[in-house]
Parts: C-alpha cells; structure tokens; sequence
C-alpha cells in the first residue's frame, strides 16, 4: 500500500471514530432506566414572583428531548406569540418574544413533552410557573369535557376561562387561562386570580384561540366559574403514648432519648433545659385525651363537565350529482332539505310528467326516475335545479343550479345480452337459513315497481311432511318505492317456503322477475332474551327516546327505538345473546331525533344518559333494569 493511500485510511478512520464518540448513547450494562428526568435547578427557581426577564432556563439531572412538544404546550393566560422551546444538553430554554402583562401568574404547561435523551422517559404532566406580580394566584377548577351526544372523552379541546361575559367574547378575544383535555377528557387550569369567570370549551381548527369556523366542536356551561371559601371543622385529639406501670389518673414516667427518634415523637421544649446528646431525660406528665375542634377556611376546586357539540352551522349545498342508471338521475346534498326541490329540464319540452320522484330516509338526497325513453336514451340531459339554501345571515332564499347528467354507457361483457329485462329481487332472507322471529321480509328492488299480482307471491308452512299455504300480508313502503314488505308472523321452530312466480312484479321499464323458492326455518324461542326497563322521571316538558344500542366499531347502532312520553317499562323481547347498551335521549322538542346546541341562543344539546353497565342478554333470561331521567333543561 502506498503512504498516501495509507494515510487516506488513517485519515477515514479517525473521522469516523470523532463521530462515533460525539454521539449521545445509552451506558452499557445494568438495569434499564425507568426514571424520568430530575430539575436541579431553574434560573429563576420555579414560582417565581416578580419576574422581568425574557428567558428561563431549567436544568436536569440527564440528557433530555422534546416530544410532541406543539400538541402538549399550553401558556396560560395565551400569548400572542408562543415562547420558544428549545434544549441545550442537560437544560431546557424558555424564550419569550412577547411583553408578559404586569401583575399575572403565567402557568407554562409541557405536559409529558420533556423526556430523557436514551429511554424517553417523560416527566409527567410537567409545568413551570412564574408571577410578574408581588404573589403567585393560586386558584384551580377543573372538569372534563364529552360528547354531547353519545358521553365520550374529548382529547386535546381547549378549556378557556374569560372574565368577560359577553356572548361574542369567544369569537373576538383569546381568553386569559388556557387549558388542554387528556384521554380521559380530564382538564384542570391551576394558578388562576380569585374572579369569576365565563368558561368555554373549543376544537380549535385554525389554532388561534377564536370560535370563528363552522366546523369548530364547542362547549360551554351555563354556570360561571366562582370560587367561594368555605370552613370545615377539624377534629384533633391530644393524646400520649401508652403505659403499662400507670393506671388511669397516675403520673406517667417516660424515657426518652435526646436527639433521637423517640425524642421525636414526643412534644417536648428542649429550649428550655439543658440537655446533653444522647443523654436519658426522665418526664413526668398526666395522660391526655382532650379533642380539640377548629374550624378551617379553604376554596373548593369547582368541578365543570362540559358537553361538546358541532352546531348545525352548515349552508345547504349541492354534494354531488350523478347517473350512474341512464334512466336515473341522483342529486345529494350535504343536510336534510329544507324544503321543496324543483327540477326543470332545459331546451326540451313534455307535456306530461317526465320522472318519479325518491327521496331516501335521511331526505338529502332525491332519485329522479326518468319516464320517458326520448329522455333517458339521451348522453346528455341539462336540468336546473331549484332549492332552498341559507345566505349569510343563515336566511333561507331560493337558489338554482344547472347540471348537466352525462350518462356513460358501460362495455359490455361477452356472455352479456341486451334482451335480457329480468327484475332482480333483493331479500333479507336467505335459502335454508334461519330467521328471526320478530322480523319481517323485505324485497328490494333497483327500480320502481308499476304492478303488483299478489297471487303469485305464495308463503307456506310445513306441517309434518305436508305444506300448507298461509296468507301473505304485502305492504309498499310508503317513503321508498322500491321496497315491500312481507307482514306476517312466524310460529317459532318452524319450516316456510317463500315463493314468487314470474311476473308478480312489473317495474315502470317492462322488465318482470323471474321464480324465487327460499325455504327458511325461524328461530327456537328460547334463544331469546329479553330487557324491561323500568323508565322513571319523565313529565311533560319532554319526551324520552329510548335505544337499545349495539356498539361496533366505536361507533353506535341502534338495535331498537322506542318514543315514549310518560313513566313506563319498556318491554324490549326476541333479542338475540349479546351485549347491549341502554341509551336515553331528553327530546325537548318532541321532534324524535337528538339535538344538537346553539351557542349564540344559550341553547345546550338534548342531554342524554347511559344505563351504569352494559347489559349481556343471554338465552331464556329476562333482565330488569331501572332508569331515572334527569332532565336539566
């Protein structure tokens, strides 16, 4: 090897070894460290008074980092400008580029955001406080906040505090203490002025401490936030240590050790005797047993629990629009309709009504049925579209929208045929399966139906090895055309076959069905649970809305509902082995639907409450269960 090339490697290797050793690693050996940091000292010392400066500095026992540090950061009062964080090997800098207001306690939150260095170890729930004024405030509330409507934690809402009570405050001014929620939906705001005060909760989109989007969640109580001192007796007994040699009114004799621990325990005044370390002093004193009451003044911590709700703020708006059905034109809003929709087709003129009209269950979005095929074969159809939407001042006026309904005629596959008019039936029963005995047959279809012949649509019962035809109940849903309905009951543990003969549907199109068999047998009635609930407190303010709730997913499915408007049991039967959840809603307005709040009007959403536990339905087993309602409003 050549010297240069020699010293080229030598070169290499010492960067390389310089590098390794400016790193910061973890010692070798021994335990692993659990611990989280230690402060040694602050520059000024935590609760400060009186501080003037633009910089803290706060040094630990070990190297530390900075996690999640923006989601954890909360300065009460709020700056306007967010001090800068920042760490130097062992210390953590605090640099403010804002003039702190004279005469406040400033309450600087990092939450777990400091951790050391090699295990992440964070010190939790870490603060800082320091007073620009002659004391430190020492107030505190605290709270959680929910969701309003199904009572589950909200994490990272803002918690603020205003002395101001005007109802516009949150949305023209940042407040003067701050908080953040955890998991738990758990607040506390600590080292607040003795005042009262407004509180206000807020998912803060744009982050800048204002209720100025429509999509920001809120919360807010009805109460202020005061802090009252209160007085509490104490009880304190006055007692000596126990004798053996001493009866009842007898002098006691003890010995004790001066400057040890059994010096300790006993209340002697050593000022006034001279005594030597570790001599034996012997007292004489009577037994004691003496209660002595005080009364003590303290402040409660108020405790607020805030329900967070979205206010139906939304304008209506056009979704979407589409025609994925030549003879189907769609169009979705984004919240229920107002009112009345007017469509009106452009540069084409019919006499007569040209399509049927669908709306589905939750009203935001209609189907029109296009009737006649001069309109329908057509690529493109140019409607307006007349509605109803809010203006600025959230007034409801007329509006219109074009839309042009493009249709897309999709390939066809090879063993497809375009004589084929066959009208498919959708059913919730399936072929030698086993249905419920409380539910009903539903049939589906993908288009309106024109003609019913109920002659072809046969139900039997099987009895022995013989069949016996039943009388079919066929109701039309009254709010979806394209839906039926099969009314019977069923006898439990039994054998049915369903039969519909060609032709005993007919759509608006021409197109018929073809033969459907599906034999089913419905369930043993012993699989059955059943729930009665004892519902309480109701008068008549209100109604109550009360669902048996299926949770998945994290998300809440009604399994039964029932309106009910005065005290009674609910009778909940056929239900099947499995864990349900007892939901209340308070129906102020008697519209069968929970409400959300607003803020501006002072009005809370529609309270609602849980039964305690979730209830486990099993077969053959009857569950009682007793409910109060307290309505608040």
């Amino acid at each position: 090897m050549k010297v240069n090339d020699l010293q080229y490697a030598i070169f290499l290797f010492l960067i390389f070894w310089m590098s390794g050793c400016a790193k910061i690693v973890a010692p070798t050996g021994g335990p692993k460290d659990v611990e989280p940091p230690k402060v040694l000292s602050s520059d000024p010392p935590n609760y400060s008074t009186n501080f003037k400066g633009d910089k803290i500095k706060i040094t630990f026992d070990e190297f530390i980092q900075l996690k999640d540090l923006n989601q954890n950061l909360v300065v009460s009062p709020p700056l306007n400008e967010k001090p800068k964080i920042t760490v130097k090997g062992k210390s953590l800098i605090i640099e403010f580029f804002t003039e702190l207001i004279d005469s406040t306690t400033y309450n600087i939150y990092l939450g777990n955001s400091v951790q050391d260095y090699n295990e992440r170890n964070p010190i939790e729930n870490f603060q800082y406080v320091l007073s620009t004024g002659e004391y430190i405030d020492s107030m505190s509330m605290e709270g959680k906040v929910l969701n309003a409507f199904n009572l589950l934690p909200q994490e990272n809402v803002l918690v603020m505090l205003y002395s101001d009570f005007s109802d516009s405050i949150p949305m023209k001014s940042i407040p003067e203490y701050i908080a953040k929620t955890d998991k738990e939906g758990f607040f506390q705001i600590n080292n607040i002025r003795n005042d009262t005060f407004k509180i206000f909760a807020l998912r803060d989109a744009n982050k800048n401490y204002l209720y100025d989007l429509p999509n920001e969640g809120i919360a807010f109580s009805d109460s202020a936030v005061k802090f009252r001192m209160d007085t509490k007796p104490v009880a304190d007994t006055i007692f000596v240590a126990d004798s053996l040699l001493a009866g009842p009114n007898e002098m006691i004799l003890d010995t004790i050790w001066i400057a040890s621990e059994k010096f300790s325990s006993y209340p002697l005044n050593t000022d006034t005797a001279d005594f030597e370390k570790d001599s034996m002093v012997v007292i004489k004193h009577k037994p004691i047993d003496t209660i002595i009451t005080t009364m003590q003044s303290y402040y409660p911590v108020p405790v607020f629990y805030l329900m967070f709700f979205n206010e139906d703020k939304e304008t209506q708006y056009l979704v979407n629009s589409k025609r994925d059905d030549k003879r189907k034109l769609e169009v979705m809003f984004n919240k229920p309709i107002k009112d009345s929709v007017v469509i009106e087709l452009v540069d084409t003129t019919l006499e007569s009504k040209w399509y049927i009209q669908e709306t589905n269950l939750t009203n935001d979005t209609i189907f029109y049925w296009l009737t006649d095929s001069s309109l329908y074969n057509k690529k493109d159809l140019k409607t307006i579209l007349t509605y109803q939407k809010e203006d600025s001042n959230l007034v409801y006026q007329w509006t219109t929208d074009t839309i042009n309904f493009r249709y897309f005629e999709p390939q066809k596959k090879k063993k497809e045929d375009d004589s084929d008019t066959s009208l498919a039936i959708g059913l919730n029963v399936k072929n030698k399966s086993t249905f419920d005995l409380n539910k009903h047959i539903k049939l589906q279809f993908n288009t309106p139906i024109k003609a019913v012949d109920a002659e072809k649509i046969r139900l039997f019962t099987k009895e022995d090895t013989l069949e016996k035809e039943v009388d079919v109940k066929l109701v039309k849903d009254s709010l979806f055309f394209r839906r039926y309905t099969i009314l019977n009951t069923y006898t439990e543990d039994s054998d049915y076959r369903l039969e519909i003969f060609p032709q005993a549907f007919t759509d608006i199109y021409g197109a018929v069905n073809d033969t459907i068999n599906v034999a089913f047998k419905t369930q043993k009635i012993d699989y059955y649970g059943k729930i009665l609930a004892n519902v309480t407190g109701i008068d008549s303010s209100f109604q109550v809305i009360a669902q048996l709730i299926v949770s998945e997913k994290e998300e809440e499915k009604v399994y039964r509902e029932k309106v009910i408007l005065n005290d009674q049991t609910i009778d909940y039967a056929y239900l099947p082995p499995k864990e349900f959840l007892f939901k209340i809603i308070v129906d102020v307005n008697f519209n069968g639907k929970w409400d959300t709040g607003e803020y501006l009007e002072h009005i809370q959403p529609e309270e609602v409450f849980y039964y305690d536990n979730p209830i486990n339905v099993r077969s053959n087993w009857d569950i009682e269960i007793n409910m109060t309602v307290k309505n608040n409003k």
